[in-house]
């Protein structure tokens, strides 16, 4: 939790850090849901209720400014939940079809390549035969002579 310390000048003092934060930096850090206590330097008093409060006002505020201004351009928020709903469904998708992964690809690549030099050998192997029975069969036939 930080300590921080409001001097009456509206500068904020960070006492664990030992330095001076702008208030930009401050609604940056309540924005990010750090834990802050804020006092009065003079008196000691918690503000830090009315600080926050303070703070999320002003940026009530200007979104509302931006959204008076601009009612149909302020799609972003309905961009991301799209966004992160599409995602899920995707990953949902890749999950139920269980596409294989690299190992499994590399795996499957190798036995086709076996597989070919299988089918390779006995192509090769039967051409032999075949032509072996064809020598054979040529051999066993008796040679006719051209009649004179």
């Amino acid at each position: 939790m930080l300590n921080i310390k409001k001097y009456a000048n509206g500068q904020f003092f960070d006492t664990i850090n030992k330095k001076y934060i702008k208030v930009e930096k401050l609604k940056e850090l309540l924005q990010k849901g750090e834990k802050i206590k804020v006092t009065l330097a003079k008196t000691g008093k918690d503000i830090t209720d009315s600080v926050v409060e303070q703070f999320s006002k002003k940026e009530e505020g200007k979104k509302s400014e931006k959204t008076k201004k601009t009612p149909f351009l302020n799609t972003d928020g309905l961009k991301k939940w799209a966004g992160k709903i599409i995602d899920k469904r995707i990953t949902q998708v890749l999950e139920t079809i269980k596409l294989p992964n690299r190992n499994q690809i590399e795996q499957l690549d190798a036995n086709i390549k076996a597989l070919n030099k299988k089918i390779d050998k006995l192509e090769a192997l039967q051409n032999t035969k075949a032509s072996k029975i064809k020598s054979a069969k040529k051999a066993a036939a008796p040679e006719s002579k051209p009649a004179k």
